[in-house]
């Protein structure tokens, strides 16, 4: 899903992201955000590479994944170093 034409530009937040389609982006440190739905509520998720930690939902909007990328570019929840 695109919004208004385009796709989020996780590349303007911070770099080492890579999109795997139009609702995933993959970090080379296996950190992930993905918008996704059913069963937990619809949104963006900040996934962090570290599987015993959990995911930050944030809401299904553009702004919601522009929020995603800057929570991880600027370390909000101590995952941008873990698994680089």
């Amino acid at each position: 899903m695109t919004y208004g034409g385009k796709a989020p530009s996780p590349t303007r937040f911070v770099g080492g992201w890579a999109r795997e389609s139009e609702a995933a982006y993959v970090h080379h440190s296996g950190a992930r955000i993905e918008r996704r739905g059913y069963p937990e509520p619809y949104g963006w998720y900040l996934i962090p590479a570290d599987p015993t930690l959990g995911a930050t939902h944030f809401p299904p909007t553009p702004a919601g994944c522009d929020e995603a990328f800057l929570a991880f570019a600027s370390d909000r929840y101590g995952l941008r170093d873990l698994g680089a």
